[in-house]
């Protein structure tokens, strides 16, 4: 799926043309070097979507990898990120063209198998925790780098890492704890603090789904969704000075949901006291019995995407589409999807079953989180990357972008926000090689009201050629075909782009890059 959807995006944008000023090596066993811990099982040729040489291969016996080696190498090597809790071999690399331009690139299942949403491989299995934390990626990009190396008879130029969601959590990790397994990383939606996500995660199923074996529809439902989105853009579209149903910064509405609460004898084109309460345990974002904030809410935004809430937040047996798939971009592996009513069902009780409790039978009911914080140390110790200090990484000449999208109800983008001011907190200098795009109304890593396809390893790419760091990029809208239709510029933050009052609103020269007032 990957390969095929590369192809059609990519025919609508230029490539750099791979060249190799060496002999195409063999495509076979005898071409690769013997490794340790590594079993070779399938070497062949293939044309689709670019001629290359096929290696997969098990890591330690657990770590399956799949690396793809161009004909006509361009002398670098990307790694390309999974999503969810991966379980197959991902390669989110292939979506940006990376084997149409040259590059060697990799893709791994972290070493484990199943459906992504599924986290039962994790249950009492120490071993299986830190090759998804970090192990994984680590070791199949040393294994890929050295193949690679071999095979060309030529070192690797430059190393990147491309991801989003956890792929975009793999390129921090990678960064904090490996700083030089790559040379540039975009990451993208991260998935770094899964601790903290089951915190949000599961005060939202609590609020949703107050009784975890009646998962028929949640307490919020598409109706509601509804009116709280046309409410809020009734309020807050025309704020950034143009009404296109996207918000530049969600920040900025100060839309309260509590105005739109029945009044006594109400019962339509309102809300009752139990669906205000939920969504404000989304957008306040999860409290302790104090209070006191846990992590990260949800701004505006998505209540009525296809990709949006319905997906990831509330969702319902009753409304459940078999056709949908997981997320764009990330296949099931084959794998049956876990019975859920919503992806944070899946991900709230996966992380908390399997990577905290280890008890399959744990349950949201009841539980108040008091010690939960204790509890969490030991998987928050080998799953988080959410260190600040970047020193080592930055040191040896490494460049990292960020982005998220502002609608994206997988990833809050405010959690995204809240790393990179920690970064400059610790050190302001860290925004000379880290730079963060939001991204308005773009949902989870792809889709949305927004332009959102953005070449990231084009970007990465030029950023480590040329030293020169990126102070926009252009994102594009894609049409039913998968080929451009219309851009805007985005922004490093804390800049947005602002419409200058005229032109059409999917030129880029109708937007200036300038600090939100």
């Amino acid at each position: 799926m990957l390969k095929a959807f590369a192809k059609i995006v990519m025919a609508g944008f230029a490539l750099h043309a791979p060249v190799a000023a060496w002999g195409q090596p063999a495509c076979n066993l005898d071409a690769l070097i013997p490794l340790p811990d590594v079993d070779y099982l399938v070497v062949q040729p293939s044309e689709d979507p670019a001629a290359h040489c096929s290696v997969t291969g098990v890591i330690g016996g657990r770590i399956h990898f799949e690396l793809l080696l161009p004909d006509g190498w361009n002398g670098k090597f990307v790694m390309g990120g999974g999503g969810g809790f991966v379980g197959s071999v991902m390669n989110t690399a292939l979506l940006y063209g990376a084997l149409q331009s040259g590059y060697a690139t990799v893709g791994t299942d972290t070493g484990h198998q199943g459906h992504p949403a599924d986290a039962s491989w994790a249950l009492n299995d120490l071993e299986a925790l830190v090759n998804f934390g970090h192990l994984a990626v680590h070791r199949t990009a040393v294994t890929a780098k050295a193949l690679t190396d071999a095979y060309y008879g030529q070192k690797i130029s430059r190393s990147y890492f491309t991801g989003c969601s956890r792929g975009g959590g793999q390129a921090i990790m990678s960064a904090l704890r490996y700083p030089e397994d790559f040379d540039a990383v975009a990451a993208g939606a991260y998935a770094v603090d899964w601790t903290g996500i089951a915190v949000q995660a599961t005060q939202i199923n609590q609020a949703m789904y107050p009784d975890p074996n009646d998962l028929e529809q949640a307490v919020v439902g598409p109706e509601a969704q509804a009116l709280v989105e046309t409410s809020y853009l009734a309020a807050c579209d025309a704020l950034d000075g143009l009404e296109d149903g996207i918000l530049n910064d969600p920040r900025t509405c100060t839309f309260d949901v509590e105005s739109l609460q029945c009044e006594a004898g109400e019962f339509e084109g309102c809300l009752s006291a139990k669906e205000v309460a939920a969504f404000k345990v989304v957008y306040d974002g999860p409290k302790d019995a104090a209070g006191e904030s846990l992590y990260y809410g949800f701004p505006f935004g998505g209540e009525t995407a296809e990709g949006g809430w319905s997906r990831w937040l509330t969702g319902g047996m009753k409304y459940q589409d078999d056709d949908a798939g997981f997320q764009e971009g990330v296949g099931s592996g084959g794998f049956e999807e876990p019975v859920s009513p919503s992806a944070f069902f899946s991900f709230g009780n996966g992380i908390m079953q399997n990577f905290v409790y280890h008890d399959p039978n744990w349950t949201y009911e009841n539980f108040d989180f008091g010690t939960y914080e204790n509890d969490a140390s030991a998987a928050a110790e080998t799953l988080n990357a959410t260190n600040p200090d970047l020193s080592m990484y930055r040191e040896r000449g490494g460049k990292m972008l960020l982005y998220s999208g502002w609608s994206d109800n997988a990833q809050s983008g405010l959690a995204m926000v809240g790393y990179y001011d920690d970064l400059l907190a610790h050190d302001p200098s860290a925004a000379e090689d880290v730079r963060l795009f939001m991204m308005p109304g773009v949902e989870h890593c792809f889709g949305g009201p927004g332009p959102s396809w953005v070449n990231f390893l084009s970007e990465i790419d030029n950023w480590a050629e040329t030293g020169e760091a990126p102070d926009e990029i252009m994102a594009y809208w894609l049409d039913e075909k998968a080929q451009p239709a219309g851009a805007r510029p985005i922004c490093a933050y804390p800049q947005v782009a602002i419409y200058v009052g005229k032109g059409d609103p999917r030129d880029p020269s109708s937007f200036s890059c300038r600090t939100s007032d």
